[in-house]
């Protein structure tokens, strides 16, 4: 059951800065996601983009 999941990271589209992880499952093509999440770095709401 665990091997068909993989983790994937949330990183800031301004600053790069890797802010949030996610378990998703290897079927769904990477890179897809884009979602409005607070960046500590930069102090406000900006767009994380999905990577692995």
């Amino acid at each position: 059951m665990a091997k068909d999941r993989v983790i994937s990271h949330l990183s800031c589209e301004k600053c790069r800065m890797r802010n949030y992880t996610q378990v998703v499952t290897r079927q769904r093509k990477l890179g897809d996601l884009k979602l409005s999440k607070y960046c500590s770095r930069c102090r406000e709401h900006t767009l994380h983009k999905e990577t692995k």
